[in-house]
């Protein structure tokens, strides 16, 4: 049970990156076992130590009695820290879900920079966005303040020397419970971020985003957006399956990709206002690329994915997603988007939804 959890943010020190905030979680059911064995006068502390060698240590605290009961009823406490991939990402991986060109003008148009713009790349992974950014700027002749954030240190381990020189800070934090003040950021820019966290928390993402904007401020969103319900569940399964063959444990349960209504409506629901679509393009999605991107060369797992993908479409999507089999390779077609929408000046803004994508 992966839904409806209580967030119990633990503050980490970390010299080398700011002061990351991240996040214990308790399903329903530990909650309500917790709740029966003590009352408000006993307290549970969950401790993480943090080693030069990666050898982490988790560990639960909490009253004799509490801890003598776990004892005796044989239960444990474990908590696994991963990286779930990003540790031995490729360049070549990174290559793939970049972007073209055009894109990226599009999207740093969205997000309408000015001088001394105060910009946050929220989930910015490598940092490709905001060495983009930094790139616009230049050739516009301004200067941005650009943040970077990520949960993931080896992602912004990967950020390049140029782009850690011009940021403003690059700081570890959970999108879900960001450290910045109040309406801090001018605009905020999340690229292939979002469906990287599961579908119940999304809401919290956008909530952070909506607090540390300053009205008026736009956010603006590009990710992969499957157009109908049977896409999404295929775009979600092959996305998974890719998760699980490549042991990246938490992702196979909290990547989700949601559809366009599902984004607008999440996104009028949290309180943004303006909603347009900026662009519309197609992505061809290849499992041939996954053999050395994702597999390390492993045919053998390509081959499930493939037989996986063949039981897992329908007829009825078939056009949809323009598919491709040619035995060894299994392609289809996404939409891949970008949303730009505002945090009211007030709350008493409402406009209406915009579409400005090219027919």
């Amino acid at each position: 049970m992966r839904n409806k959890r209580k967030f119990i943010p633990l503050n980490l020190e970390d010299d080398l990156l700011g002061h990351p905030t991240t996040f214990l979680t308790l399903s329903e059911e530990a909650q309500a076992f917790v709740s029966k064995i003590i009352d408000d006068s006993f307290s549970i502390r969950f401790s993480i130590d943090f080693e030069p060698n990666s050898n982490h240590r988790a560990s639960l605290h909490g009253p004799p009695d509490l801890i003598d009961l776990f004892t005796s009823l044989n239960l444990q406490v474990r908590c696994d820290i991963i990286a779930d991939g990003y540790n031995v990402a490729t360049p070549e991986r990174a290559a793939i879900y970049c972007g073209q060109p055009q894109e990226f003008e599009k999207f740093a148009l969205a997000l309408g920079l000015g001088n001394d713009c105060k910009v946050l790349d929220l989930m910015c992974g490598s940092g490709t966005v905001s060495c983009y950014l930094f790139q616009f700027a230049q050739e516009r002749g301004i200067t941005i303040q650009c943040s970077l954030c990520d949960s993931h240190c080896e992602q912004l381990g990967l950020i390049d020397q140029n782009t850690r020189l011009k940021a403003t800070d690059i700081t570890i934090a959970d999108g879900r419970g960001l450290p910045y003040p109040n309406e801090l950021f001018d605009a905020v820019a999340i690229k292939m971020g979002l469906h990287e966290v599961p579908q119940a928390d999304q809401p919290l993402v956008l909530q952070e985003a909506l607090r540390i904007l300053k009205p008026g401020g736009p956010l603006v969103i590009w990710d992969l957006v499957p157009g109908s319900g049977e896409v999404q569940d295929l775009l979600c399964a092959q996305k998974k399956k890719i998760s699980a063959l490549t042991h990246r444990e938490s992702l196979i349960f909290d990547r989700f990709f949601l559809r366009e209504d599902q984004l607008l409506r999440l996104l009028e629901d949290v309180g943004f206002k303006d909603t347009e679509r900026v662009s519309r393009t197609y992505s061809r999605d290849s499992t041939m690329d996954k053999l050395k991107t994702e597999f390390g060369g492993d045919k053998c797992k390509l081959e499930i994915l493939n037989s996986y993908l063949r039981e897992r479409v329908t007829h009825a999507i078939i056009d949809e997603v323009c598919w491709e089999d040619s035995g060894q390779n299994i392609s289809i077609m996404i939409p891949n988007c970008i949303y730009r929408t505002y945090k009211p000046v007030n709350l008493e803004d409402n406009i209406p939804l915009t579409d400005t994508s090219s027919r």
